[in-house]
């Protein structure tokens, strides 16, 4: 995977943009040129990439420089903070098997970090950070929203009182390092070698009371699916199919999705070419899988998908979805029921 693959899902962004919004900042400037808009974060199909995401953060991080962003988006509930990982976490037996999803799967959850873990057959272990592409400017808000959405897990589980002991961090000491003692609630140690962050190895053990398996199974297949390679697309692709998806009663033409992108249309247009597709075959991709999708499983009349994609005129979407498919919209539908296409 490259920077510019959208494979991430967008829950960091969906939770910087809260705040934003809550300090009543102009929230859409931050993702001016990126392919992306605010509205699009809360589709579930939505990915981004290490790119996108990293230029919205520090924007994010430039606009609100004096509070601990990190900790205010990681210090929320487990399934605001993981997503589905979070749910898979929670039903699990274990601290130690929660932290085997979270090994496998973080990257469901929109981390744009990894943790690797060390010193298990000892009385501690330390969980070490490690950025996939280094970036200073964002290296303070990824340790504080790593580190401490691991805490809130833990506490949710352990109980509030419970406090790791010892947090490594490599950069200086912020403006509000008063806030890490409070939140941690462990010496915090500036300045140092790495990004990790010590517990006990006997929590490991601990039993979680919403360890539940037929969930667990759901959470991972779903996790799963979230970062399987087939998702894996250019962002650029990504966003122009999440706003083509978004509009599909009147479809936009490319000039509408370029300014929608605070781009011009030649430089949407060669993007999509440098990325190997172009506009109409995006659409007309988006279009298809929304009709297919209606034809099996709803009732609706052809006619109706038809104006549910975008198509006034029925004729006109049997033409469509003909060339699209190689078969008629009736066709498929007949196909779905299981009767001779």
């Amino acid at each position: 995977m490259t920077p510019a693959d959208a494979a991430i899902p967008p829950t960091l962004l969906s939770a910087v943009v809260a705040i934003g919004r809550q300090a009543g900042l102009p929230v859409s400037a931050w993702f001016s040129g990126t392919g992306l808009e605010p509205g699009l974060l809360d589709d579930v199909d939505v990915r981004v990439s290490l790119d996108q995401a990293r230029t919205v953060l520090r924007r994010v991080v430039a606009a609100l420089p004096d509070r601990p962003l990190g900790i205010e988006v990681g210090a929320r509930d487990a399934l605001l903070s993981f997503g589905f990982v979070g749910v898979a976490m929670r039903s699990s037996a274990t601290v130690g098997d929660a932290f085997g999803v979270l090994d496998e799967l973080h990257r469901a959850s929109g981390s744009l970090a990894d943790f690797i873990a060390e010193g298990l057959d000892g009385d501690e272990i330390e969980l070490y950070l490690r950025e996939r592409w280094p970036d200073p400017a964002l290296l303070p808000f990824l340790a504080e929203e790593a580190f401490a959405s691991t805490i809130a897990f833990l506490r949710s589980v352990l109980g509030e009182t419970w406090t790791p002991t010892r947090l490594f961090l490599s950069y200086p000491p912020p403006v509000y390092a008063a806030r890490y003692e409070r939140f941690f609630r462990c010496p915090v140690h500036f300045a140092a070698d790495a990004d990790r962050l010590v517990i006990s190895t006997d929590v490991l053990g601990s039993r979680i009371p919403t360890h539940h398996e037929p969930t667990l199974r759901t959470a991972l297949a779903v996790c799963r699916s979230l970062i399987a390679p087939a998702r894996t697309r250019p962002g650029v692709v990504a966003a122009v199919e999440a706003m083509v998806n978004a509009h599909l009663h009147r479809p936009l033409t490319m000039a509408e999705v370029a300014t929608q992108m605070h781009i011009s249309e030649r430089t949407l247009r060669r993007q999509l070419a440098e990325a190997g597709d172009q506009f109409g075959a995006i659409r007309d991709r988006v279009r298809e899988r929304h009709a297919t999708a209606l034809l099996r499983h709803s009732t609706l009349a052809i006619s109706a998908v038809a104006a549910e994609v975008g198509f006034s005129d029925g004729r006109e979407f049997r033409r469509a979805y003909r060339r699209w498919t190689g078969r008629t919209p009736l066709a498929a539908r007949a196909s779905a029921d299981g009767s001779q296409a």
